[in-house]
């Protein structure tokens, strides 16, 4: 028991204090760590959902292009129509003139 005794020494124990000095500050840092770990998790947490509301508004876009491409379409052809229609009575119109000043 004396042996033991001996060896814990003041410069010994100065050194145990030194290798324990900095563990709180390390403690304190791990624990920010966990916390900012653990919002990271919330926010990881709630991601899901919002890809979910993504997805359905990429999706309702894509249905709202698709139909306004459709319209486009639609109104593309109604004005050939228009324009052929334009064109024929323009060419009425001149055979028309031509047959009448013949």
């Amino acid at each position: 028991m004396s042996k033991t005794a001996e060896q814990w020494t003041d410069a010994r124990l100065n050194d145990l204090a030194a290798a324990i000095t900095p563990i709180p500050g390390q403690l304190a840092m791990l624990s920010a760590s966990v916390s900012q770990l653990e919002r990271l998790a919330d926010d990881v947490g709630q991601l899901p959902s919002q890809v979910a509301v993504l997805t359905a508004t990429v999706e309702r876009l894509t249905d709202e292009n698709r139909a306004l491409r459709a319209d486009l379409a639609a109104v593309q052809r109604e004005l050939l129509n228009i324009a052929w229609g334009l064109v024929a009575a323009m060419l009425g119109a001149a055979a028309a003139l031509v047959s009448g000043l013949l």
